[in-house]
């Protein structure tokens, strides 16, 4: 805010006298842009603008939870640009926190691509989480097969079969061979084609080297190797959103493990699509599909209807969904019973 002075006249009887009042003169708002958040790292952000322009930002206060695929509103001042708003988001993946809160992973996707290789050696039960989480998001989702050159790769698929019997989709490719030869990833972005995706997994399974042949901006992302006992570590520390061809992939840290976030998980099924399917048979509306007399989930397990360990997985994950649950404080496990 600026000031100035406004000098008047004036005539009385005993002479011309000059006066002078003082004006406030309003700096103007600064100017606001929407933009998209192309990469998170901390409290630093990386913002598309609408032209293609990238810019540097930071988040106003602490109160924002910000997170990659954001479309925001910022404001530009001094030539730093700070975001004011997070605009409304259609989807939200999402994870439980070491605290038990749920904490935003990336925003605005339509898939969630889960990428496992023969090496690390595949965690299936951190696999069917972040399909449930997928699921309860409303997201489609991708398992892509990656290392397929390794020897080991005919026995992983094997142990996927069960999730192409439930209709997920599966995909193999080999980021090391498309070095040489592009084509053999064309299965893998016909999949990506109309899509923002987020690549998750694992460490070590090959996200940031798939990111790497499926994009054009490859200089700014880390590879790594395996370490000598087999587990992978973190090549990627920050999530970033990239342009491939027809679509766009976000590529998150790896991790050793997952949680959805209980807060998003539908309360009957969790997210498996074939505990949502067999549950219409159970004889009660409120079936756990644990211990219940008369429950279809279980009598399909029996006979083979439902893969054995996908119902584990979907025990193991309804203890921990029971056990968040009881660490909230009362009134929000009242609230969740009305």
């Amino acid at each position: 805010m600026s000031r100035c002075r406004l000098w008047h006249s004036r005539e009385t009887a005993y002479g011309t006298h000059a006066t002078f009042s003082v004006a406030l003169r309003v700096r103007p708002d600064p100017p606001r842009l929407n933009t998209e958040v192309i990469a998170t790292f901390g409290r630093h952000l990386l913002l598309r603008e609408n032209a293609g322009e990238a810019r540097k930002a930071r988040p106003q206060g602490r109160s924002h939870e910000i997170v990659c695929g954001d479309r925001v509103r910022c404001e530009t001042n001094g030539g730093e640009t700070v975001v004011v708003a997070v605009l409304p988001r259609e989807t939200v993946l999402r994870r439980t926190s070491l605290r038990g809160r749920s904490e935003a992973m990336a925003a605005n996707l339509t898939q969630l691509a889960v990428v496992v290789a023969p090496q690390p050696a595949p965690d299936l039960f951190v696999v069917d989480r972040f399909i449930s989480a997928a699921e309860c998001a409303g997201l489609a989702v991708l398992i892509v097969c990656n290392k397929s050159e390794l020897p080991e790769h005919a026995a992983l698929r094997e142990q996927l079969q069960p999730y192409a019997a439930i209709g997920y989709a599966l995909c193999d490719i080999s980021a090391a061979q498309a070095v040489a030869s592009p084509a053999t990833l064309a299965p893998l972005r016909a999949a990506l084609a109309g899509h923002t995706t987020v690549f998750a997994g694992q460490s070590g399974v090959g996200k940031s080297s798939l990111t790497r042949q499926l994009t054009d901006d490859p200089a700014e992302i880390a590879v790594g190797a395996l370490i000598k006992d087999e587990e992978g570590r973190h090549t990627t520390t920050a999530s970033r959103l990239y342009a491939v061809d027809g679509g766009r992939i976000i590529d998150s840290p790896g991790v050793r493990d997952f949680a959805p976030a209980i807060d998003d998980l539908e309360p009957r099924a969790l997210g498996f699509r074939e505990v949502a399917s067999l549950a219409q048979g159970c004889r009660f509306l409120d079936c756990r599909h644990l211990q219940e007399p008369h429950c279809a989930v279980r009598e399909a397990v029996q006979s083979g209807g439902m893969a054995s360990r996908r119902y584990e997985s979907y025990r193991r994950l309804r203890r921990l969904y029971d056990q968040l649950w009881e660490k909230r404080p009362a009134s929000e496990r009242a609230a969740r019973r009305r």
